[in-house]
Formats: structure tokens, sequence, C-alpha cells
């Protein structure tokens, strides 16, 4: 009898159970993922969802000190980390397989019997503030925080996930006590685990200490807007070696039934080295070092975009040549052989990547949290061969509207005059 893929299972009180066995693995993942990121937050706590992230690390009822708690994770030789996006927070420990019983033991105790102090708040406040200043001074990194505020100004899915300094600063103990009050609840919570375990075991250790706790309802995210929807250039005046770039697009949300073609425009534009704007931008023309396209995707929205690392001299006419590249497959569509090559890249992508337990547990724990349903590989590749040329035709003049068109630039530049001219 064939073992299943995966296991869902859901609480009385809400709490999803999401267990993906893999026999053959030496290791085992534990994740706890919570429903709740940076857009979830109103604009004068910008930030706070990445803070409590931080301060789940500080200690617990049984490991009272955040030294205590990486001490015995580390005497496992553990992966340990935790990481905020705008629609989650995700606390992981990555562990030998017989170790099970103490990275559950340890998540557990962080998530239900935190100790949040009022010094300890206070002092990783400059803890959160030179994280911040350490994105900022990467401006590879900062450049997509730039494209997201000015694709959705002045809403809380285009605020930087780890806010700013003056936020930061102001949040006080109580507001970090009621925003976790409000948003840890076990029917907003994952448990997943990955790996080499033992399914009834496991199962009866999550039911054990999670099936009592009481659960409420926690508040939906403010819709983003499209009202407004218009062409926008941002620039940061930074004096660099290299500019950075992003030029962008709105597009789809997790559910939306193109994101299969959207993802192999992407491919096509800017996936690999042999990719029509590494092709002509990197090794043709020589004004980039990286150069690259992506889809990401929201509960309501999403973008697809083009970042480029580019010679600073070179920049304008960088931007004039990824422009001329989306005009060209906006307007004439693609290859039958693009296509075909994308479909088999993309693939060959995931498949690598889920070699991984731990890659593998957040190919399914995606689904999970944010389609509300789970496609196995197989299904996934299907629906990518399903893709046709004239559904990838649609989808890149359905999504390339230079009129709405989102740039952001950082680099050495006195204004953004120059690029605006290119895009003119």
């Amino acid at each position: 009898m064939n073992q299943p893929l995966y296991t869902k299972k859901v609480l009385k009180n809400g709490l999803t159970i999401l267990l993906v066995p893999i026999q053959s693995a030496a290791s085992v993942t534990m994740t706890i993922f919570v429903k709740v990121g940076s857009r979830y937050e109103a604009v004068e706590q910008n930030g706070i969802s990445h803070f409590l992230e931080h301060l789940h690390f500080k200690g617990t009822k049984k490991y009272p000190t955040a030294k205590k708690l990486s001490e015995t994770v580390d005497a496992i030789g553990a992966e340990f980390n935790a990481n905020t996006g705008k629609e989650h927070t995700q606390y992981y420990i990555r562990a030998a397989y017989e170790h099970f019983p103490l990275i559950f033991d340890v998540l557990t105790e962080m998530l239900q019997r935190p100790i949040i102090e009022k010094k300890e708040l206070e002092r990783e406040k400059g803890v959160i503030i030179e994280e911040i200043n350490m994105y900022r001074d990467n401006p590879q990194i900062h450049v997509d925080s730039i494209f997201e505020s000015t694709m959705w100004p002045d809403q809380p899915l285009g605020r930087d996930i780890a806010g700013t300094a003056e936020v930061i600063k102001k949040v006080s103990h109580e507001e970090v006590l009621a925003y976790r009050r409000k948003f840890y609840q076990p029917s907003n919570m994952i448990i997943a685990v990955a790996g080499n375990f033992n399914q009834p075991m496991v199962e009866k250790m999550i039911e054990e200490k999670w099936a009592d706790l009481k659960s409420t309802t926690t508040p939906e995210y403010k819709p983003s807007s499209t009202k407004g929807l218009k062409f926008g250039v941002s620039l940061q005046k930074k004096q660099t070696e290299q500019a950075h770039m992003v030029v962008g697009f709105k597009a789809f949300a997790y559910k939306h039934k193109n994101n299969s073609a959207l993802r192999i425009l992407a491919s096509i534009l800017g996936g690999g080295m042999s990719s029509r704007l590494f092709i002509r931008v990197r090794e043709r023309l020589g004004l980039a070092y990286y150069i690259s396209s992506s889809v990401n995707n929201y509960l309501d929205s999403g973008s697809f975009s083009i970042q480029a690392g580019l010679k600073v001299g070179s920049a304008p006419n960088a931007l004039e040549a990824i422009l001329d590249e989306l005009k060209k497959i906006r307007d004439n569509g693609i290859k039958p052989q693009e296509l075909q090559k994308a479909k088999e890249y993309i693939k060959g992508k995931i498949a690598l990547g889920l070699e991984d337990p731990h890659d593998k547990l957040e190919w399914y724990l995606g689904q999970e949290a944010f389609l509300g349903r789970i496609r196995t590989i197989k299904q996934t590749f299907e629906e990518l061969d399903a893709v046709s040329l004239e559904q990838v035709k649609q989808v890149a003049k359905e999504v390339i509207k230079f009129e709405c068109m989102n740039v952001a630039i950082i680099g050495p530049f006195e204004d953004k005059s120059i690029f605006e001219k290119k895009i003119n």
C-alpha cells in the first residue's frame, strides 16, 4: 500500500495539522505557521508582526532565557529560525529525526508560553532597528521594498515588513501582547511536519498539547485597492557601485487561473541564463550583472516584475532594452519551442527543490495556507502542460500595461527624469 503524499487534519478548535512523510529522510522539520503578517497591521503598528516574531525567541516558562532556548536547540545541531512576510509569520526547527520530541517541545513552548518582558522588549527594539538599517543598506534587497511601496502606496500591502525605526521605538508592551492575543489563535495557525517521523506519535503529541486550547476568530486583512492604479517611478539616490532596478506590473492573486501562464511568461523573459532578457541585457549589451523576472502572489493581488543589477552609467539604456523586450513579447507573443522549454525549466526547478524535506514542506504548507487546497506535483505539472501559446500571449497583454507600470531604482542619480524619458 502506497504511503499518502500528505495528511491534513483540522482539530475542533480550528488548528490545522499538515503531515508530509518522507521515510527516506534523515531529518525532520517542524513548522508553526501563523496567518498574520505586515499587511494586517495599522500604519501606527507597522513592523509589529516582525517584532513579535523576535520576541518569541526570548524565553519560555520551561526555557526561561534566550540563551537556554538556543542552547537546547544547538545541543542537537538543529537549524532554528523564523521569518515574517506580509501575510504570514513562521517558526521552524529542523533536526535529525530522532530529536522530534525535543523540537516539538521547544516550538510548543515558544508559541504557547513565551515570556515577553518589558525590559527584553525595549532591548530588542535596538536589534530590530539595526535589522531595518541592514536591509536599507543592501540596495539589492531594499529596491524590492521601494517597488512595492510604489505599486501599493499608502496601503498595508505596500509597507515594509520590518516597519520603521520611528514606529518600533513607540510600540508598547501592551500593544504587542494585544496583537499577539488577537492573531495567535489555533484557528489561525498550521502545525506542519515533514521528513522521517512516526505519524501516530506526532498526531498524538499535537492533539495532547494543542487540542484543548480555546480559539476565537481573527480580524481580516484590509483588501488592496486598485483605485488610482497608475504609472510611477521611484528613485532613491544612494552612492552605489551598481544601480539596482525593479520594473513591474500588477498581476494576480494566489488563486487566479492565469498564474501558470504568467510563470511561463516570466521564465521566457528572465528565467535562467538563456532567457530573453539575460541574453540581450547581460550577454549582448553587457549592461547587467544579474537580471531575472519573477511572479509574486498575495491573497488578493500580485505582481510581475523584472529585477536587475546594472552598470550605473548604462542603467537608463538597460531600462530601454527591458521595455523593448516587454513590448515585443506583449505584441508578438512567444514561439512554440520557448513555451516547451519554459515548461520544462519550471518543472525542473520544482523537482530539484522538492528533494529537500524542508522545501517540500514549504510546497505543501504554502498551498494549504494561501490556496486552501493542495495540488500534487503531478497536478501542477499537468496545469503547466495545459497552457497554450495563446494563453501566454493573452496574459502578456493583460499584465504588461505600460501606463500602469511601476519602476524602482537605487543608485547615484540626481533625479528620475533620465529614466522617465526612456519610458516616454
